[in-house]
């Protein structure tokens, strides 16, 4: 009985053949070298998952799982690599024993069918497909444009008839061509063929040739098939393998995550990084789900973002900490982004995911630092907060003394003496109140109101404080107030006078003769402020720097005018927490003009 089995193993016409769970074969037929050109021997050594063509191997790993289980696979077509490095197509019946882990194959060769099917009428760019049919009850024939274009002669005034088509074929290979085609005729015997074929213009180059029959209550009525450039569909094969081998290369070399899955959340593709990730090789996650793959958790939340992509079908960038198999952590900036056909369909999902673990703890080390600088900050403010009172009630003590003795009949040289006690206390508070306001800006404690206030009642209270030092100086201190300035504006009325003293102090400080003169105007939806003075002026090296603390025009200035250069880095951070800009323009020996903007938000 077994020999029985065996005459029939080997004398049938199609492919049969026995393979373990590795999908290397136990047992061949001979019919499989006869088609696919390996020898027996590479046949028996090959893992058969490796001859698939990568675009079908999706294909046969999502029905995997169904075949362990019991379900019969039948008439199901898969490409095939053939030893010369094209493919055919295999209809492959398939039935998995679950006792001895094997699986019975009955496979037949339906390449020529199958691409005259799915191509007839159709070229290809880069490797036209020309076809044929010939009717044997009426004697019609056709002839495709492509297969005029393969021979290279003009369908107006060349007609490939059987014998003229012949007559293309190179003299060694006609004979078998027309044999091969009269048993196509005759028996309806496919055929696929390689022959040589000499074109009208005397190009010589390998083709391809298929032919099948149909028939019709058992009798032949029709024969139809194909030819193709060998050489050119080499070449395009050549390419898509080098693609391939590109792609291998990337995904080995490259440190990310990578893979793809289908819409219903099968994994197609995956990098050697997803399988560590995992602990698990590409085969056996190929086909699966997240759910399939992760924890519970891991798999929801996976599952979550690709339906979320699907549904808006646009690419999504986040940050993920991913646990692997050996319980290590990795934090990674994850992309996923939709792959569509060429008609603009959703067909899958890709994804990129990039290890960030060293920038996530530099981040984590920034984060420590910075609460660190606030912390400091906060503790010097707090310090600066309670010293600037142990200092200001003996501060206030001392000037209202000072002004009380000056009030007193003193000596000329006495009263000079207190005169220069008032002055110097009243720096020493106004310094103390400058590091204050500093301190306050830099710990985030300083609050900027937004209320309504008249800008004109604060120009001239600032310009009434500092009427006596003009009036010491003998300066003219001006103001000028376009009519288009609103009468009230959204602001902080306190800080608004306070960057105005300093700015008109300031022009005092290092005018000798002449005057300050205080301007505002509106400035398309801002308010502009302007202090012009007629002093000393400044170069453009002067200017630089000259808003950051401590920093003046040049050492000299401090010597022959004094100041600590906080007044001017202060109005530049009250400004721009108001919204504004400040800055300055100024040539030596001209003056200079310190201005300022703020919105307007007019009430």
């Amino acid at each position: 009985m077994e020999s029985r089995y065996e005459a029939l193993f080997e004398l049938s016409n199609d492919m049969i053949g026995v393979f373990g769970e590795d999908w290397r074969p136990t047992k061949l037929n001979n019919v499989w070298s006869e088609v696919l050109g390996w020898s027996h021997e590479e046949l028996m050594q090959i893992p058969f998952n490796e001859l698939i063509h990568p675009e079908d191997v999706k294909n046969i790993v999502s029905r995997y799982e169904k075949i362990r289980k019991g379900d019969v696979l039948r008439n199901f077509l898969l490409r095939y690599r053939c030893k010369d490095g094209h493919y055919k197509f295999l209809s492959w019946n398939y039935q998995f024993d679950p006792v001895t882990n094997e699986a019975l194959c009955v496979v037949k060769d339906t390449t020529p069918q199958k691409i005259f099917t799915e191509i007839s009428g159709q070229a290809n760019a880069e490797a036209p497909i020309g076809t044929w049919s010939i009717d044997l009850t009426t004697g019609k024939h056709f002839w495709s444009r492509a297969l005029y274009d393969i021979f290279e002669v003009d369908p107006d005034t060349y007609d490939l008839d059987r014998l003229r088509g012949f007559e293309m074929i190179a003299e060694k290979d006609r004979s078998l061509m027309m044999e091969t085609h009269r048993r196509l005729m005759e028996q309806g015997t496919d055929y696929d063929v390689e022959v040589t074929v000499c074109s009208g213009k005397g190009r010589v180059f390998p083709a391809r040739v298929m032919g099948t029959a149909l028939r019709q209550e058992g009798r032949i009525v029709q024969i139809y098939g194909l030819m193709y450039d060998v050489a050119q569909r080499r070449h395009v094969e050549k390419e898509l393998r080098y693609q391939q081998f590109l792609l291998r290369m990337f995904l080995q070399s490259s440190p990310a995550i990578v893979y793809v899955k289908d819409l219903q959340g099968r994994y197609l593709l995956v990098s050697p990084t997803f399988e560590n990730l995992v602990g698990k090789r590409s085969v056996e996650l190929v086909g699966k789900t997240d759910a399939q793959i992760f924890g519970v958790e891991d798999a929801r939340r996976f599952s979550d973002s690709d339906n979320q992509l699907i549904q808006e079908q646009q690419p999504r960038s986040y940050e993920e900490k991913l646990t692997f198999h050996d319980g290590s952590q990795k934090y990674y900036l994850s992309e996923k982004f939709p792959l569509r056909d060429e008609d603009g369909h959703l067909i899958a999902i890709a994804g990129v995911s990039t290890d960030i673990t060293e920038l996530h703890r530099y981040q984590q080390e920034l984060e420590r630092a910075k609460e660190a600088a606030e912390a400091g900050t906060r503790a010097k403010s707090e310090f600066l907060a309670n010293m600037s009172h142990e200092i200001r009630t003996p501060m206030n003590s001392i000037m209202g003394m000072s002004e009380l003795l000056l009030d007193t009949e003193l000596s000329p040289d006495q009263r000079q003496f207190v005169t220069i006690l008032t002055r110097a206390s009243s720096s020493l508070l106004n310094l103390i109140n400058d590091i204050l306001d500093l301190s306050k800006i830099e710990s985030g404690l300083m609050v900027i109101e937004k209320v309504p206030f008249s800008v004109r009642e604060s120009v001239r209270r600032a310009l009434e404080l500092l009427m006596i030092r003009a009036v010491e100086k003998k300066l003219d201190l001006k103001l000028e107030i376009d009519p288009q300035v609103p009468e009230k504006i959204l602001g902080d009325a306190t800080r608004f006078q306070q960057v105005l003293i300093n700015l008109i102090g300031n022009g005092l400080k290092f005018t000798t003769h002449g005057e300050v003169r205080v301007q505002l105007k509106v400035n398309g939806h801002q308010l502009w402020v302007g202090v012009k003075d007629t002093g000393i002026g400044m170069a453009p090296e002067q200017m630089q720097g000259l808003f950051t603390r401590f920093s003046q025009g040049d050492s000299s200035i401090t010597r022959r005018f004094g100041g600590t250069g906080l007044g001017l880095s202060i109005s530049k951070q009250l400004v721009e927490k108001m919204g504004g800009t400040i800055g300055v323009t100024s040539e030596i020996g001209h003056g200079s003009v310190f201005y300022f903007t703020l919105p307007l938000g007019s009430k």
